[in-house]
């Protein structure tokens, strides 16, 4: 398994949820929830910034690229899909510069988080660490999507097996 592999998949997941929410009425995807970010709409914002974060910040070494979203800002979905496309844009075009370049991944890199708090992480684990605070809070979206009675997208690799040859990431 590779981490281009998993972003492949976790991409799609991702994009699966988002336009399960850009179904719904925005009031629900708005509604305050009283969860991690409160709203659905919080959730997936929050799951895009950490992408956008980690690659500016740590993977492409730009930190000044990257500027932390107001999630007031976002006034409807076809705001986040566009957010989500930008993100997922620069995330690709690395990742298919690293599958040439494979020693990139483990590249080193100063993982500081909020606390201030500084990890040595290699690029591969910085690319980990966004993978799995999706799965986190892919999570969360499912129990939310299911206190209101509405069937989440599939997730599991199985179905979702970018090996497959089935996969499209792209909207």
């Amino acid at each position: 398994m590779s981490i281009p592999e998993l972003y492949e998949y976790s991409s799609h997941v991702r994009r699966r949820f988002a336009n399960k929410l850009a179904e719904q009425p925005w009031e629900e995807v708005t509604k305050n929830r009283e969860a991690s970010f409160y709203s659905m709409k919080n959730i997936l914002l929050h799951m895009i910034d950490n992408e956008d974060w980690i690659v500016n910040s740590f993977v492409l070494n730009t930190p000044q690229e990257y500027k932390e979203e107001n999630p007031d800002d976002f006034l409807n979905m076809k705001q986040i899909l566009e957010y989500l496309d930008r993100v997922e844009a620069k995330t690709r075009k690395y990742l298919e510069s690293a599958k040439k370049n494979p020693e990139d991944f483990n590249r080193r890199a100063e993982f500081v988080v909020s606390s201030g708090k500084s990890f040595d992480l290699s690029v591969e684990e910085c690319l980990f660490q966004s993978f799995t605070e999706q799965l986190y809070h892919l999570g969360e979206l499912i129990a939310l999507l299911w206190q209101d009675d509405i069937e989440p997208p599939q997730m599991q690799w199985f179905r979702n097996n970018p090996r497959q040859g089935k996969l499209r990431i792209t909207p």
